[in-house]
């Protein structure tokens, strides 16, 4: 199955509307998400428009994934290259799943991301081999951040390409997923970046107390912060850092977890809810002053929500349920079209790359 030349692709030229799949499997390794999405061009000069057509979310609770993602960011490369292998004919199969019976004209797959270090060049998503796309017949684009990173550029994040052209209504775009991170417009320019932990280092402390994550932040409310934690939390040097930046969960590991793990599970929990909120409430500083669109399963965290409204001092606002789950998923289909269209998917105002880029292995069907 050859890998496409980055070039346009004249199907995926004109107005539209094109129909894609977006996928998405984040760090806090919960399950895949999955989104239809139809897009078209409000004229030749005009804006992007969307419609969610479909979507799911399979879990990985009580599949070989629960523990095999999880051992692939330490596991050999060899081993790694195994699962990265198995893990994309599972994904091959819930995408036959999940198009049977429709009609799309690409796949657009993020793969799980089990190594991130850009300063040492190095960006490993599994699930991006050739099995992915086999039998889908239609491209399948993967593997978006490694060009960046080879560029010199942090390989994330790239959902804010799309915020600007999806979400351009709202002034900053707020995801909370298993990291923290917004985008937002800066002197006619993208600008955006990780600003903390979120949902990666909460749900294993919920774990911890019985709960596969804290319902709606009640057991975190129910807690007390351990205030000498929090200002070394504070402190850690990212934190003073420019945007654009990343963060990764070997970071996570070095810099929280480490101060985390001599509180018992509940004053942890409550910790690290507090420092996710001051985490965003501090980088939003950054960002000019307006309505907050805000997305993805932190989102659900009422306790949360409310410490960063009180935090940044910023009116928050949850889309429908389908934006507010599968933003990331629909963002990711969009990015596909793009790479197929020969247009820039990528911006170095939001990586910090030297170059604008359009990104992506291309797979080409094969029935």
């Amino acid at each position: 199955m050859p890998e496409s030349e980055v070039s346009s692709d004249m199907r995926f030229s004109g107005l539209g509307p094109f129909t894609l799949v977006g996928t998405m499997s984040g760090t806090s390794l919960d399950g895949l998400d999955l989104a239809k999405v139809r897009f078209w061009k409000d004229g030749p000069e005009g804006l992007w428009k969307k419609e969610v057509m479909d979507a799911r979310f399979i879990p990985y609770e009580g599949t070989r994934w629960a523990k095999d993602l999880p051992a692939a960011y330490t596991v050999s490369s060899e081993h790694r290259e195994r699962i990265s292998e198995a893990y994309s004919v599972w994904l091959n199969e819930q995408l036959k799943n999940f198009i049977a019976g429709t009609s799309v004209h690409a796949i657009a797959s993020h793969g799980h991301t089990v190594a991130h270090e850009p300063t040492k060049g190095i960006t490993l998503q599994i699930g991006n081999t050739p099995s992915l796309a086999k039998g889908l017949g239609v491209p399948v684009i993967c593997d978006f951040r490694v060009a960046d990173v080879a560029r010199g550029g942090q390989g994330a994040p790239l959902v804010p390409v799309a915020d600007a052209m999806l979400y351009g209504n709202y002034l900053v775009c707020l995801n909370l997923g298993g990291f923290s991170n917004a985008s937002w417009d800066q002197a006619g320019q993208r600008r955006a970046g990780d600003l903390g932990p979120a949902n990666f280092i909460l749900n294993p402390y919920a774990q911890a107390l019985g709960h596969a994550y804290d319902p709606a932040g009640e057991l975190a409310r129910s807690g007390q912060a351990d205030t000498p934690t929090l200002k070394a939390l504070q402190a850690r040097s990212f934190y003073q850092q420019p945007f654009p930046k990343s963060l990764a969960r070997e970071w996570v590991e070095d810099q929280v977890e480490a101060l985390l793990k001599p509180l018992d599970p509940l004053t942890a929990l409550a910790t690290a809810t507090e420092h996710c909120a001051w985490a965003v409430a501090h980088g939003l500083k950054q960002a000019p002053p307006g309505e907050v669109l805000v997305t993805g399963g932190g989102a659900r965290n009422i306790y949360l929500m409310e410490r960063i409204a009180a935090l940044s001092g910023r009116t928050l606002h949850i889309p429908e349920d389908i934006e507010l789950d599968f933003k990331e998923a629909i963002c990711f289909a969009f990015l596909g079209l793009l790479r197929l269209r020969g247009e820039k998917n990528v911006w170095a105002s939001v990586t910090g790359g030297p170059i604008d880029g359009c990104d992506g292995t291309v797979f080409e069907y094969s029935t």
